[in-house]
């Protein structure tokens, strides 16, 4: 492979958008039975250099090569064409589809009258899901899957397509660890079947475990291009912000908690969860951890007025309410920062004062009317605390990295001053810097006498930040723990109760 001529390479891309240059002569190159990882803290340029190999953008300067050829890659399509495909990291899938047709979507095979030939089409669909070693019912509708399933249709999609090169967008951002296990399998099957893997994640013990060769962006440019073997996470870190190896997480800050702000009593949903109790107090941040599966997401869902209850009791501050809708929520303090930033956290299209401000309408407007001066001010001060990297506050928020928006989404909810706090996933997909600043600016709001409730995927981020720890099988908690007694093993232990 040493030897061998790159079957994917960029020559010195350049990419600007208004008042960002967002890459800088990035020049990049993938081998065949390679997996070439690319890493950098959010806002380094790896979206926009990835959207300009799929397709997605075009750059204004440079050249790209596929097996030697300079190529336009004017659309995802036309990269389709020459053999590139693309997983991206939020799913690009239809749930009330099945798994066959969302695999050959707008490539279905078609009889000799035109007709689309389904058992054509879920004969090549088990074919793929055998070739990856997986077990899923080609004609399963695909809103049934668990996301680890929905992952696995999604690469099987992409190698429909029969590329000779794939790029992984964050695919493990949403997995546990077996999940996870179990994808990187699949990554290292592909490879030695020849396969070009363009392989981009925040989590570097991943990246170090299944890359050949590694390139570092920071600033839109290239830092440096290194062999994986025996490179170590601290170095790698050094070169992603340019100074030593800091914690991923901000240091645990002891506080002192106040008066209970939620009581939750015998909280059921049939085929859900049942006899969910738990208290939260004033300063507190509450873990809730879990397999995938384990419905958490729904008991959050219920505290937020998003999804109804069966039975139960939800007390906020000194009173019993019924939470029907989120505006009931949000009217007594409650505030839900959802995992899927992009679909429901954010309004892409809109900019980043529309966003910031849309938990607060009615103090920043009057009469039915925004008075947009305020609306400026209050997203200019989010921006200034938070440290969020924008062009400028009429940007879109569709334009920033993932990091930014999710700063964005922290920020509408500390604009309204809500009470009680639900994250889940708050740091999903976002690199160790952005990590750090997300963990403070989460513990300054418990300082300041919020209560938060925290679902994550990571653990270890529970064990750095939360006060307790409740742990939830099944749609039942089975175990609590107090920060003396926080043991990952103890903890994980309870997740098969």
């Amino acid at each position: 492979m040493e030897n061998s001529a790159p079957i994917l390479e960029l020559r010195n891309l350049s990419k600007s958008f208004p008042g960002v240059r967002a890459l800088s002569n990035v020049s990049f190159d993938l081998k065949a039975g390679e997996v070439h990882a690319l890493v950098g803290e959010n806002g380094a340029g790896k979206s926009t250099l990835l959207s300009c190999m799929n397709g997605l953008q075009q750059p204004n300067e440079g050249q790209i090569l596929i097996d030697g050829r300079q190529v336009t890659l004017a659309t995802p399509s036309i990269a389709i064409d020459h053999h590139l495909a693309m997983v991206h990291q939020e799913l690009v899938l239809c749930p009330n589809l099945t798994v066959a047709q969302n695999m050959f979507l707008g490539r279905e095979p078609r009889g000799s009258l035109g007709t689309i030939d389904r058992a054509t089409m879920n004969r090549k669909a088990s074919k793929l899901l055998e070739t990856i070693g997986v077990r899923i019912e080609p004609n399963r509708k695909l809103g049934t899957l668990s996301l680890n399933e929905q992952q696995i249709v999604e690469i099987c999609r992409a190698l429909a397509t029969e590329p000779k090169v794939i790029v992984l967008d964050e695919p493990t951002a949403s997995l546990n660890d077996d999940q996870v296990a179990h994808l990187l399998g699949i990554v290292k099957m592909l490879k030695s079947r020849g396969l070009g893997i363009v392989y981009v994640s925040h989590r570097l013990n991943e990246v170090l475990e299944i890359s050949d060769r590694i390139t570092v962006l920071r600033d839109g440019r290239v830092v440096t291009v290194l062999p994986a073997a025996g490179l170590t996470e601290p170095v790698l870190v050094s070169h992603m912000v340019g100074k030593a190896s800091t914690d991923a997480y901000s240091a645990y800050r002891p506080r002192r908690l106040g008066e209970m702000l939620l009581k939750v009593d015998g909280l059921s949903k049939a085929g859900k969860f049942r006899d969910i109790s738990f208290e939260l107090r004033k300063g507190e941040i509450l873990g809730v951890a879990g397999l995938l599966g384990c419905n958490r997401e729904a008991v959050a869902q219920a505290l937020f007025g998003a999804t109804e209850t069966d039975g139960g009791r939800i007390v906020i501050g000194n009173a019993a309410v019924k939470l029907k809708t989120p505006h009931d929520a949000i009217r007594l303090g409650v505030a839900y920062m959802p995992a899927d930033r992009k679909n429901e956290g954010l309004v892409l299209g809109m900019n980043v004062a529309d966003n910031a401000s849309m938990t607060t309408l009615g103090s920043v407007g009057k009469c039915g009317v925004l008075r947009r001066r305020q609306v400026r001010r209050l997203a200019s001060d989010l921006v200034r605390l938070l440290s969020i990297k924008v062009s400028g506050l009429s940007q879109k928020a569709s334009q920033l990295s993932g990091g930014n928006q999710q700063k964005i989404v922290i920020g509408k909810w500390i604009a309204r001053k809500s009470g009680i706090v639900i994250a889940e996933d708050p740091t999903r997909g976002v690199d160790i810097g952005a990590k750090a600043e997300i963990w403070d600016a989460l513990q300054t709001l418990a300082e300041e006498g919020k209560a938060l409730i925290l679902l994550t995927t990571e653990l270890q981020e529970m064990l750095h930040v939360c006060d307790r720890i409740i742990v939830m099988s099944r749609g039942r908690i089975t175990g609590e723990f107090q920060r003396s007694e926080f043991s990952a093993e103890a903890i994980t232990q309870r997740f098969f109760a």
